[in-house]
């Protein structure tokens, strides 16, 4: 686990002690991603930021940023708005069903890659009387590639030329979080 994402769980389980419930959340969590198109190699894994607004009493828009790291070397950035339906009525413990639109950005050594995604999921939140929150969730969803450089690989060197970084295919991850409410 990075320093970052260590330190950011330490600072969320302080800041939550003296947090009082409200309408909005940010947190921050760790989690792998693995899209059909590389589903031969080990998932990649993901850092991620988040906002949420409460609009009523089971609806939400959340802002998360996320950094996936592939075996490649590079990482991507994806950011994703999404709608989040809180489900049933145990004020504790709430499964939610969420579904989103995104873009994807990636850098590598001879370009960049940009793209939008697609996705939905369910998840299941732990929410403490003081403000703090845990949770895990699983999403399914679909990339398609935008814009992707231009290169052409010579014919004896092909085996030096590294899949980009962002696939165009389906993809799903898991990913555990914590968060504060205020």
């Amino acid at each position: 686990m990075s320093r970052f994402a260590c330190a950011s769980l330490a600072l969320l389980s302080l800041a939550a002690s003296n947090a009082v419930a409200g309408p909005i959340t940010v947190g921050a969590g760790l989690g792998v991603t693995q899209d059909e198109a590389s589903s031969n190699q080990d998932p990649f894994s993901t850092l991620s930021l988040f906002g949420r607004i409460a609009l009523g009493r089971s609806i939400s828009t959340e802002l998360d940023i996320t950094k996936v790291n592939t075996a490649q070397g590079y990482s991507a950035r994806v950011i994703t708005g999404l709608l989040v339906l809180d489900l049933g009525s145990n004020v504790h413990w709430v499964p939610q069903l969420f579904a989103g639109l995104g873009i994807d950005r990636a850098s590598v050594g001879y370009g960049d890659y940009s793209g939008h995604h697609f996705e939905g999921g369910a998840g299941l939140e732990y929410r403490a009387d003081g403000g703090f929150a845990i949770g895990a969730r699983f999403h399914l969803g679909g990339r398609s590639i935008d814009s992707e450089p231009a290169v052409y690989p010579l014919a004896c060197c092909t085996d030096l030329y590294a899949p980009n970084t962002l696939q165009a295919s389906q993809y799903r991850s898991f990913d555990l979080y914590a968060g504060i409410r205020f």
